[in-house]
């Protein structure tokens, strides 16, 4: 099973929805939300339109960064609670991080006592017991162990059918106009059964959060393909002309940036693959058609969870 993991930010969520669309029924896709945006509309959106598939995803209840830097409010969680009361396939979740306490687990696992849970596990400071009897919970099916930060202490514990490792395979450069070329990004999608039930990756933003950002010196579309020599999964970097702020118009360089990858796709159909995302592509660089740096991204997104997605139903 493969578990991308998205920060909530719209261009995420909006590839969500096209890919519950798609191919989230398939059940071998399960994205896992880390909300960052204080006002929860676009978030309940999603959550609502994969709930109504009855397709799974888990939400993290307890979330700590960029706008809910300082936590969930009240209100947040009421709408969110509400979500998830309406479409049982959600799954709540539990970040057990730096300074949360054992006793917030618990919290957590009486006030979803009655449907499936997952656990994150991410540098938490929590003893070897208290982990151990995390392990032995019925309703939490998945133990979800973020960019490998565990003890292998605590690795040995978790049950191997429950356990998923999330790692950050994209190779975050400084600016789009440091992207070049490509890059190996990922052979978990083929080895992940040695070390648990699944695997997942930040998809093509990583790992670190940065939200807003002013006008782009360069344009860069980041987009997975199979390597038909070695058979693992690569990003390939298709970067504008234009690299400068200042040089040329944003619309510019997104057409330059798809016209890189227009003119390399239909020798290479079998890598990239064929899904809505590469279809909308294809569309805006014959129309030359600028929609937006948001729909970019989202497409890329889109197009990432659709390949491992195509890769773990037919292998290729």
């Amino acid at each position: 099973m493969y578990f991308p993991y998205v920060f909530g930010r719209a261009s995420e969520l909006l590839a969500l929805r096209s890919t519950s669309q798609s191919c989230l029924s398939s059940g071998l896709v399960v994205p896992i939300v880390e909300p960052v945006i204080t006002k929860p509309a676009a978030l309940i959106k999603a959550m609502t339109e994969i709930g109504q598939r009855g397709q799974r995803a888990v939400i993290v209840t307890n979330p700590y960064q960029g706008e809910l830097k300082a936590g969930a409010s009240a209100a947040w969680l009421t709408v969110v609670d509400a979500t998830f009361a309406a479409y049982p396939t959600l799954v709540p979740g539990f970040m057990c991080r730096p300074g949360v306490p054992y006793a917030e687990v618990q919290a957590f696992l009486a006030k979803y006592a009655n449907r499936d849970v997952a656990i994150l596990h991410l540098n938490s400071g929590l003893s070897n017991a208290s982990v151990n009897s995390l392990a032995q919970v019925p309703n939490a099916v998945f133990h979800i162990v973020l960019q490998g930060k565990a003890p292998s202490a605590h690795l040995a514990l978790l049950p191997h059918a429950k356990t998923v490792h999330v790692n950050d395979n994209f190779n975050k450069q400084p600016r789009n106009a440091d992207y070049s070329g490509q890059e190996h990004f990922t052979d978990h999608h083929r080895l992940y059964s040695q070390f648990g039930v699944g695997f997942g990756d930040y998809t093509v933003t990583g790992a670190e959060i940065q939200l807003g950002g002013g006008p782009p010196g360069a344009v860069a579309v980041h987009l997975t393909y199979k390597c038909s020599n070695d058979g693992n999964l690569w990003m390939q970097h298709f970067v504008s002309d234009d690299v400068d702020i200042g040089v040329g118009t944003t619309e510019g360089k997104f057409l330059q940036a798809i016209s890189k990858f227009a003119g390399q796709y239909h020798s290479r159909v079998a890598e990239f693959g064929t899904n809505g995302a590469i279809n909308d592509y294809l569309q805006n660089h014959n129309n030359s058609h600028f929609p937006g740096l948001g729909k970019n991204k989202e497409r890329q997104i889109h197009h990432h969870i659709e390949r491992v997605n195509y890769f773990l139903l037919t292998g290729n």
